[in-house]
């Protein structure tokens, strides 16, 4: 099936597709900062909830067959640390 699919992360669950574009993964917006409780509050919590929202980022980057692409803007997100970045810049052909 030839198009666009725009989904949530969560909603990436059991799908596959040929290419995976996982845009606005920045340190401002990624983790998302509403779904994890402060480590101040409750420190087991605040991992558990770091450990959820990194599985959502796995979830959705495991979802590309050939192809994954992640961008973001200003500062990556922690979960990019040790992912190996890629500064050649190329069009996307869909």
């Amino acid at each position: 099936m030839a198009g666009v699919w725009v989904s949530s992360l969560c909603g990436m669950k059991g799908l596959e597709f040929g290419c995976v574009v996982v845009a606005g993964v920045t340190a401002s917006a990624f983790p998302f900062a509403a779904a994890v409780t402060s480590a101040d509050v409750d420190p087991l919590q605040n991992a558990t909830d770091l450990a959820a929202e990194r599985c959502l980022l796995f979830v959705a980057s495991t979802r590309a067959r050939e192809a994954l692409y992640m961008s973001y803007s200003g500062r990556p997100g922690n979960f990019l640390d040790g992912v190996r970045q890629q500064e050649e810049r190329r069009p996307i052909a869909l």
